[in-house]
């Protein structure tokens, strides 16, 4: 290319600057020639260093570049950039070549400028984003963290969590250019114009461009610091995902102008530049300048079908006035309801804690049943009892009480749950004392050996308890959890044992009761507390008794998972061999563990081709107790191979 005449050459450099040395060389070397000006005296009179020029080339700073973009939307002439220091994110915003030599070309070309949108806010150009608020994290570059190596991505992400703490929402006005007008509290909003690298641009499945006549406005508007986490933990691993789809914490508008208010002096950042303002204007001016990009800036900012319609995602950002006041005065670490969002969960919790006929009689039948099932050992039927059985509301109900401290939904929902405690006892003992006689089937067994594992079922199924209730879509999943914790079974069992005078049996399925419910109670009061229906500084000694009683429950259990891990040991190590005693060949087989002390009793089956006396098995139990290093008591039956 050869101009006709000198280009304007607008800069900020000293006179004897590296770079305008270098620009003005380069420029020469390609034919042309550039007449420096400095910027603020082209400011002064653009129109008298312009002279009808439509072209200049900029060797300015982001900053500097800003105040020139606004003149040439003015005055209608296009711009070619050099970087003006190294690594400028000018480059990397526009695809311009890091060396002056590289980028001069382009920069001369005004048949190479590239019309895009100019973003004005408070009559100021924006160049890449304008912050208001806090957005701590996310406005790094996805690519430029994604390089970095795991464990430093995890460091990066840990360290930023204490400033997470320090967010303080504060209130905000939103008028949209279609006349929308939210009142919400948010901790920041980032609107976004050519840098789409950002983690926050990334989340969201829109075509963000300079060409698309819209701006593209990101609110943060978590309830509490676990909402800006998983906020965080989504921008930064599931990028991409439909507006509907966005994190509960993030509001997103795509309009041509925007409004924002509030009652106190904001603070924002163009480009970096901190400002102050009680209002701010955002306007986008449609291919409102021209410049000199690269081929990678044009391909990433293509629009393409119906990328410039309007979109808005504002239900986060519809807060009610109690909502906003709570969060102005600060970000509780977990999300908070209010009345009006949980009115219909209190109803259903105060309904679940209310004696009923309904609940008496399904409470008899689930117990008659369950206590059949357990004396048939038939498991279908034992599930049957689960699913009737009404126990899991109660407990749900009395959890929410420990929680909030509502003494009269705490005193209701135990009573309910203690009547149902006792009429199961009464049924269950009653139909024992009915059966004549006395018959320890496995099922039975199996609910008086209680250990660990058990109490982590409990666990996990009265948090799902808790999000089922909370969620009234998931109700109808309510009997698969009542399923696997069963109330009813051990709660019969101890009946049975009861009838018995069966001391290891009441002990044992008393444990597992208990077990099941302290770890619902506890694990659902939890759950409600990550669901936003009490604070952390309303927990009081109700949930401290539960932990107590949890780690009471524990001990025992402990024991017991030990002693079932020391019994599997034994059993795989004897099961199915074969041993060689009195020149007999004798094949263990069906063996049962059970610790007496710090011996341990052995019901085996012993398979032999040659008859076995006394002699031969005293003999097998001294060589097991060796292998298996404990006291042996051992209780065998025969089987003559043929």
């Amino acid at each position: 290319m050869t101009p006709t005449e000198k280009t304007l050459l607008i800069h900020q450099q000293p006179e004897n600057s590296v770079r305008l040395r270098s620009a003005l060389e380069a420029t020469l070397h390609y034919g042309g020639e550039l007449e420096p000006v400095l910027l603020d005296e082209f400011m002064n009179d653009p129109s008298a260093f312009l002279r009808g020029r439509k072209h200049v080339v900029s060797l300015l700073t982001n900053s500097e570049l800003s105040q020139l973009l606004r003149e040439a939307h003015r005055y209608q002439f296009s711009v070619g950039l050099l970087p003006a220091k190294d690594k400028s994110i000018i480059c990397r915003l526009f695809n311009i070549a890091e060396q002056i030599e590289d980028a001069v070309p382009r920069a001369l070309d005004p048949d190479k400028a590239y019309p895009v949108d100019l973003l004005l806010c408070n009559d100021e150009a924006v160049i890449w984003t304008v912050l208001i608020g806090e957005a701590p994290f996310i406005t790094m570059r996805q690519h430029a963290y994604e390089k970095k190596p795991l464990r430093e991505q995890v460091n990066e992400f840990i360290a930023s969590i204490p400033n997470l703490t320090k967010l303080k929402p504060f209130e905000l006005s939103v008028s949209t250019e279609k006349g929308q007008r939210i009142e919400t509290a948010v901790t920041g909003v980032l609107v976004i114009e050519n840098d789409i690298e950002t983690l926050a641009a990334n989340l969201i499945n829109e075509s963000i461009s300079s060409q698309d006549g819209k701006l593209s406005a990101i609110f943060l508007a978590p309830s509490s610091v676990m909402d800006f986490l998983n906020f965080l933990m989504i921008a930064i691993y599931c990028k991409l995902r439909a507006v509907s789809h966005l994190p509960r914490a993030v509001g997103y508008i795509k309009s041509a102008t925007l409004e924002l208010s509030s009652p106190n002096t904001l603070s924002y950042a163009i480009d970096s530049r901190q400002r102050k303002a009680d209002r701010i204007s955002l306007k986008t001016i449609p291919q409102g300048i021209a410049i000199n990009v690269g081929e990678r800036y044009k391909a990433a900012h293509k629009v393409i079908h119906d990328d410039a319609k309007d979109t808005a995602k504002i239900k986060p950002l519809r807060h009610s006035a109690e909502h906003v006041n709570r969060l102005k005065k600060r970000m509780p670490f977990f999300s908070t309801a209010i009345e009006s969002d949980f009115k219909e969960l209190f109803l259903m919790l105060r309904d679940n804690a209310k004696l009923s006929g309904p609940y008496i009689s399904l409470m008899i039948l689930s117990s008659m049943l369950a206590t059949f099932g357990l004396y048939l050992n038939s498991s279908p039927v034992v599930v049957g009892a689960m699913v009737l059985a009404p126990l899991m509301g109660p407990i749900v109900s009395l959890s929410m009480g420990i929680l909030r401290n509502d003494s009269k939904l705490l005193r209701s929902g135990m009573t309910v749950f203690g009547i149902g405690i006792a009429l199961g006892l009464f049924v269950s003992i009653i139909t024992a004392l009915l059966i004549p006689y006395e018959q320890l089937t496995p099922e039975i067994r199996a609910r008086s050996q209680p250990s660990l594992l058990d109490l982590g079922v409990a666990i996990i199924s009265g948090s799902a308890a808790a999000y089922t209730h909370a969620k009234a879509t998931l109700l109808r999943t309510l009997p698969g959890v009542a399923i696997a914790v069963a109330l009813v079974p051990p709660l019969c069992s101890m009946g049975i044992g009861i009838a018995w005078w069966d001391w290891n049996i009441i002990s044992g399925t008393g444990l597992l009761f208990l077990t099941n419910f302290a770890g619902i109670a506890l694990a659902a009061a939890i759950t409600f507390l990550f669901l936003g229906y009490s604070t952390i500084f309303r927990v009081n000694r109700g949930l401290g008794l539960s932990l107590l009683l949890l780690f009471l429950v524990s001990v025992p259990l402990y024991h017991s998972f030990v002693n079932t891990a020391v019994h599997s040991r034994i059993t795989n190590a004897i099961n199915a061999k074969t041993y060689k005693v009195n020149d007999k060949t004798i094949e263990v087989d069906d063996v049962e563990v059970v610790s007496i002390g710090k011996k341990v009793r052995l019901s085996v089956k012993l398979h032999s081709s040659d008859p076995l006396v006394s002699e031969d098995v005293a003999a097998l139990r001294d060589y097991i107790s060796k292998q298996i290093e404990r006291p042996v008591l051992l209780d065998a039956s025969f089987s003559i191979l043929q």
